[in-house]
Order: structure tokens, then C-alpha cells, then sequence
């Protein structure tokens, strides 16, 4: 009876704990966002960082200032390249989008009355009359996003700080957590930061030159094929391909709509180019990039970005599938442990 008690005292506590992190996490939710952040872009840079290091055996200080200020340059010049003319083709299609939905309408009502014999054109016209309203609703939502961004500078310049800090302190940091740990686990810290190490680092690199590969290629071939606002699908292309499976089908829909005007090439078209495009990423890049992430069961990968995104939104959304990886990885260190053979 009094183990009885003991084990459900313990589940309570733990109940506690959990519920009690999750509104301190909650609480400073925006600091904890900056912190992930600036985190996911150190892992990024930390590669650069050591191969400089080893290859022109420079001090660490004068390495991460390099680093630093290469990932500024980079970035000011995707800024003052790529905005002016995403920004152009955007306010081009916002300004077309009644033609090219009065186009899909006149399409779907055709193809109502050859494949069914219903009176269905009311309803089309009501859809897709709420279609117009949720895209000018997502329209004025991105562009309220877009003033709070420039609002939010101060975020920016925070970032550009910890990930300066970060950077320069990343192996520091990762000895000093593992000297917290008592010398009798400490192997174990290890290993669990290598865990981290292998899905976070390898996810976050891995899935950034593939969307880079898959957004230029999109944007390329939709160019050469005459379909218009090419570089701004290809840009979503990319950005979406961040979110394995589901991304790349949120990303066609745009085109495959636009595609229906006269002035583009066929729906048929656009939606191969899709199609042998994610099948290539499938067989090629994922595998190759992506490795050891793809261990998971994709229903894993699925639930876990679905999960990710009621969460915390799309910073939720990329980070799901390492830290499912994570979650894997320590089921599987746990299985290895002394403790867990004993039981067994």
C-alpha cells in the first residue's frame, strides 16, 4: 500500500513539474523564442567556425568576428537582392488575383456542367467567392506581419547579439553544462548532447541547403516553362520544403491556382513540375542531407509537425522533427543504460 501511495505521490509531482514548466515557458515565451532563434543559427554558423579555425589557424575571438560578419554580409545582401523583387511580384499578384479567380471560377463552373449533371454553380460561386475574402484576409494579415516585423527591429539587433555571444561561448557553454552533472553521469551528458548535436545540427544545416536546392530549382523551371511570379513561388517552394511531407503540397497550391489563366502554362504542367521535383528531394536530397532524421516512421514526422504547429507556430513547426529525433534518440540511450538491462 505504501508503494501504491509512493507511485502516485511521484506521478502527481511530475504532473506538477511539467505543467509547472510549461507556464514558465509560456510566461517567457518571447525570450525562449529569441533564445531558440539565435540557437538554431549558431548551429548553423559553428561548422564554418571550426573549419576557419582548423584551416587558417586563427584564434577563436578573431574567428567568430569573421563568421559574425560574414553572416551579416549574407545576410544584407539576400535582403537588398531578393526583397525588392518578392515585394514587386507579390503587389503584381495581389493586383491580379481577381483575374486570375474570375479565370478558376469560369473553369470550375465548366467543369461542373460537363462532369456533373448538378446545379452546382451557386455553391462554386460561394466558395470561391469566401476564397477571395480569406485571401484579401491573408493579404492584409501579412502585411500587418510585415509592420510588425519592421516594428520589431529591436528582436533583430537582440538576435544579432546572442547569436554573436553564442557563438563565441557555444563549446564553453556545452562544458559547463556537462561539469554541472555529477562526475557518475557525466558520460551520459555526453552522449545527450551528442544526440542533440546529430538532430538539431544535422536538421537545421541539412534542410537549409535543401530548400535552397529545391527553391532554385522550382523557381528555374517555372521560369523557363512562362509561368509568371516564378521567383516568389520558388522562394515559397523553398521556405515551405522546410516542413517535411506536408510543406511541398501547401507550397503547389498557389500555382497549380494560377495556373489556370490563359497567359500560363497547363495546370497538368505545373503540377508535374511539382511532383518530379519533390519526388527527386525525396530520392536524392532528404536521404543524403537529412540522414539519420529519416530514421523516423513518417506518421512520426507528420503527428510531430502537427503538434509543433498547434504548439508554437512555424518556429514549432521546424523545430518538431529534431526534437522528435531527440526524443527517439534518449528512448533508445535509455535502452542502452545499465538500469534498463537490470530491469530487463
Amino acid at each position: 500500500m505504501d508503494k501504491y501511495w509512493s507511485l502516485i505521490l511521484r506521478f502527481v509531482v511530475l504532473v506538477l513539474i511539467i505543467i509547472g514548466a510549461i507556464w514558465f515557458l509560456n510566461s517567457l515565451a518571447w525570450v525562449v523564442a529569441l533564445l531558440l532563434v539565435s540557437t538554431l543559427i549558431v548551429y548553423i554558423l559553428h561548422p564554418l567556425l571550426q573549419y576557419i579555425k582548423r584551416r587558417f589557424a586563427v584564434g577563436h575571438g578573431f574567428s567568430v568576428v569573421i563568421v559574425f560578419v560574414a553572416f551579416l554580409l549574407f545576410c544584407v545582401l539576400v535582403v537588398s537582392l531578393l526583397i525588392p523583387i518578392v515585394y514587386k511580384e507579390a503587389s503584381e499578384l495581389a493586383e491580379n488575383f481577381p483575374h486570375y479567380l474570375e479565370r478558376f471560377q469560369i473553369y470550375l463552373a465548366s467543369l461542373s456542367q460537363q462532369t456533373i449533371r448538378l446545379d452546382l454553380e451557386n455553391e462554386i460561386k460561394d466558395y470561391l467567392s469566401n476564397i477571395s475574402e480569406n485571401f484579401y484576409q491573408a493579404v492584409e494579415y501579412l502585411a500587418e506581419t510585415s509592420v510588425q516585423i519592421i516594428s520589431k527591429t529591436v528582436d533583430i539587433f537582440l538576435v544579432l547579439f546572442l547569436v554573436f555571444y553564442l557563438l563565441y561561448d557555444f563549446q564553453a557553454v556545452r562544458s559547463q553544462v556537462i561539469e554541472v552533472v555529477p562526475p557518475a553521469h557525466r558520460k551520459l551528458a555526453e552522449e545527450f548532447i551528442a544526440i542533440v548535436d546529430a538532430n538539431v545540427g544535422s536538421f537545421i544545416r541539412g534542410s537549409l541547403l535543401r530548400c535552397l536546392i529545391v527553391g532554385i530549382v522550382t523557381g528555374t523551371v517555372l521560369f523557363l516553362i512562362g509561368m509568371p511570379y516564378a521567383l516568389l513561388l520558388g522562394l515559397i517552394a523553398g521556405l515551405l520544403n522546410f516542413i517535411l511531407y506536408l510543406g511541398p503540397y501547401i507550397a503547389a497550391i498557389p500555382a497549380v491556382l494560377l495556373s489556370f489563366s490563359p497567359l500560363t502554362p497547363s495546370p497538368l504542367i505545373v503540377l508535374l513540375v511539382y511532383v518530379i521535383i519533390q519526388i527527386l528531394d525525396g530520392v536524392f536530397l532528404a536521404p543524403l542531407l537529412l540522414g539519420r532524421i529519416l530514421n523516423l516512421k513518417p506518421i512520426t514526422i507528420i503527428t510531430s509537425i502537427l503538434a509543433g504547429g498547434k504548439l508554437a507556430g512555424l518556429l514549432g513547426m521546424v523545430l518538431a522533427v529534431p526534437v522528435a529525433g531527440i526524443v527517439k534518440g534518449i528512448i533508445e540511450l535509455l535502452k542502452r543504460s545499465a538500469a534498463y538491462r537490470e530491469e530487463q
